[in-house]
């Protein structure tokens, strides 16, 4: 099983980092040769990039933090064995950066290896970007367990409610403290002056010199024009940042970790009850729904990562509808439409991944009164992805509909994508159910670490290359379709879009029908 594992992850990790790689490849070798334009929109695609890897890695380090330094199971037994509470605290430390950051490495090392290719043409600097890579990672890893051991140190009783909600605002207040002392902006000047044009272009050029995703990208982009004293002053600055960010959190460890643990352990939180209504007389199915929707609210390492991902979103939503501004061809707007379904796909597949996949697994010793009760296994299945099925598609209906009525005014291509759209969505709800059945984890409490594993690997490619299948199902009559308008012509695309459809259909069938089959049959065997 080990061995088995262990190939597995390496085929999919390598499976994901040479896909990224092809896809920023190509959208790089795109942009490189426009003149001045294209490699800075290539610095403030790193730029943005690693800024939402930077709130990420903030709130993911936070929450694991919690979880690893002070609820984690094994804790009583090692804080009983003559290791050092610095020892501890360090393998600790090692294990949340690990849980936490690996995610963004696999994201991350394509995205940059594509920028460095396309504009050095240097494969030796792929190394080079390594340094101040790990360096980035580790800035947020130390302030997110500084953070946590300050506030369980001032209230032992912190829970994660109350840490998710002050990472939330948090994030939130990097967010607007980002944008407020950002001193570029992207008003596109609406005049020809050649000297408009050079201030703007002098304007896009100019970084956030306080935030650790502009030092970053900074390095990669002084490595592809071969500037090493601009490399090595933004590294350096990489290194203090996490040197600081790491001594400070060893400083705290050394200060308070044992104490505030012991303090954790004793000071158990005060049980609540509140007389809240219940929803009674409901059949079987609405009964589980019900529950599993309870257990979702009273988990903020749930719903706080949602909330995060929704603030992101709606940044993405209102800076997509600003789009017709600067692009006002037809083509290429409905071009960005198709883009951005696709994205929206991809969206819901990481939201089922996270949030769907691990549903199965997190009934953990309660499985057996599940299996015990009489309720068939498809009335499990089918209430464990209910309730995020529908809150996948409202937000992927919201985001998709309303951004892509503001790209393009054809009805047409806004209803083809909302179709397709709804159904990428039920496809990932119903492969991320399966596969989380088919590789349970019963012994294993942390949704991320659930997520993390080989099934989970596996659903994101499979999730991944269905859509990427369908997208180009649909390439070629929607291009047509458009061709046509902008012409002034009127053309037939029924024939073509009715093939694309039926082939669409039957390969959503296929991606959720063996799996489904499959998962049915594993709820037998579960013991």
């Amino acid at each position: 099983m080990s061995k088995f594992n262990l190939l597995s992850y390496s085929l999919v990790i390598g499976a994901f980092l040479v896909g990224g790689f092809f896809f920023f490849y190509r959208l790089f070798n795109f942009l490189s040769p426009i003149e001045l334009i294209g490699i800075i929109i290539a610095d403030k695609l790193i730029a943005y990039s690693f800024f939402i890897f930077l709130l990420l890695l903030l709130m993911s380090n936070g929450i694991t933090a919690l979880s690893t330094l002070y609820y984690s199971e094994e804790l009583n037994y090692l804080h009983s064995t003559p290791l050092s509470p610095s020892n501890i605290f360090t393998l600790k430390l090692l294990e949340t950066s690990f849980y936490s950051s690996w995610a963004t490495l696999i994201g991350a090392l394509p995205l940059v290896s594509a920028y460095l290719i396309c504009f050095g043409n240097a494969i030796s600097s792929i190394f080079l970007i390594l340094i101040p890579l790990l360096a980035f990672i580790s800035i947020p890893a130390g302030l997110g367990v500084s953070t946590i051991i300050i506030l369980k140190r001032l209230n032992p009783r912190f829970t994660l409610k109350q840490l998710s909600a002050t990472l939330v605002c948090f994030s939130i207040l990097l967010i607007l403290l980002y944008v407020r002392t950002s001193p570029y902006n992207f008003n596109v000047p609406q005049t020809l002056s050649l000297e408009a044009i050079n201030q703007f272009m002098e304007g896009l050029r100019v970084s956030n010199p306080y935030f650790p995703n502009e030092w970053f990208y900074k390095s990669a982009s002084a490595l592809t024009n071969n500037n090493m004293e601009l490399y090595l002053k933004n590294t350096a600055l990489l290194l203090s940042g996490g040197i600081f960010s790491i001594s400070l959190a060893f400083l705290l460890a050394n200060s308070f970790y044992r104490l505030s643990w012991m303090s954790s352990t004793t000071h158990l939180e005060r049980a609540t009850y509140a007389k809240k209504p219940l929803i009674r007389n409901l059949p079987k199915f609405f009964n589980l729904v019900q529950k599993d929707l309870k257990v979702f609210t009273r988990a903020p390492l749930q719903w706080s990562q949602l909330l995060i991902i929704g603030i992101l979103l709606v940044i993405y939503s209102i800076s997509l509808r600003k789009t017709p501004l600067y692009v006002q061809d037809p083509f290429w707007l409905s071009a960005f439409a198709l883009i951005n379904t696709g994205f929206i796909g991809y969206i819901t597949a990481t939201l089922s991944l996270r949030f769907v996949y691990p549903q199965i697994s997190l009934e953990g010793k309660t499985w057996w009164i599940l299996r015990s009760s009489p309720l068939s296994k498809r009335t499990i299945l089918h209430s464990k992805g209910w309730f995020f099925l529908l809150l996948n598609l409202l937000i992927a209906e919201v985001v998709v509909i309303s951004s892509n009525i503001k790209l393009v005014h054809y009805p047409f291509i806004v209803f083809i994508s909302a179709i397709i759209t709804a159904i990428f969505t039920l496809a990932a709800v119903v492969l991320a159910i399966s596969f989380g059945t088919i590789f349970n984890e019963f012994n294993e409490t942390n949704p991320a670490k659930i997520a993390s594993g080989a099934g989970g690997l596996l659903t994101a490619v499979l999730d991944l290359t269905y859509i990427a299948i369908s997208l180009i199902l649909f390439i070629i009559p929607i291009s047509t379709y458009i061709k046509a308008e902008l012409q002034g012509m009127s053309v037939d695309i029924r024939v073509p879009l009715l093939i694309s459809s039926i082939l669409f259909l039957m390969l959503t069938s296929l991606f959720i029908i063996i799996p489904y089959r499959i998962a049915l049959r594993k709820i037998d065997e579960i013991e």
